[in-house]
């Protein structure tokens, strides 16, 4: 991140557009002061896309033509998984069950319908795996809250930041819940 803040205060700014390089230079700086360590965080800079992520694997953000709020929210994300290793594997475990139960939700939910006749035995299963869907896309969920507020209090516009971050933030609660709800809706059909 020591890079883009010397990339974005030169002539050509970030994207050719200097209110954006201010602002990623400000939640640079601001993430730098509040952990030094993030001045040697991995940025790659990818012109063609159209948003932002922090990649687990790599330990690097990727940063598209986005403002300077979802570099904020990726600096969270980086800072978080720097701090504690257990958190990481916690997270990445997660993130990777979750992603499983979001393609399998669906004919999981039809399967258990369609030869599990006993109701009780079929609403008993449905119910546990809402719960088990819940508790595995919990950790994901309050790591994109806690980067959210991170990308608040590094943010130089806090409205401008909850209006980009607050959508984002209800997509990754629906897909989040999408398997809970998926086997909750089983119940009732």
């Amino acid at each position: 991140i020591g890079h883009l803040l010397r990339v974005t205060g030169g002539t050509k700014s970030f994207y050719n557009d200097p209110h954006r390089a201010q602002g990623v230079q400000q939640v640079a700086i601001s993430a730098i002061k509040t952990n030094p360590n993030m001045a040697h965080m991995p940025v790659r800079v990818v012109p063609n896309l159209p948003n932002a992520y922090y990649n687990y694997d790599k330990g690097e953000i990727i940063l598209g033509l986005v403002n300077p709020d979802a570099l904020a929210h990726e600096l969270g994300h980086a800072n978080n998984i720097k701090q504690d290793g257990l958190y990481s594997k916690v997270l990445s475990v997660s993130k990777g069950v979750s992603r499983l139960n979001n393609i399998a939700a669906i004919p999981t939910m039809l399967a258990l319908r369609a030869f599990i006749q006993d109701p009780d035995r079929r609403d008993d299963i449905l119910k546990t795996l809402a719960a088990v869907s819940a508790a595995v896309a919990a950790p994901g969920l309050l790591e994109e809250a806690v980067a959210s507020a991170s990308a608040l209090r590094h943010s130089p516009d806090r409205l401008k930041a909850m209006k980009t971050l607050g959508p984002a933030f209800l997509a990754h609660a629906a897909t989040s819940a999408a398997p809970a709800l998926t086997y909750q809706a089983g119940r009732l059909l």
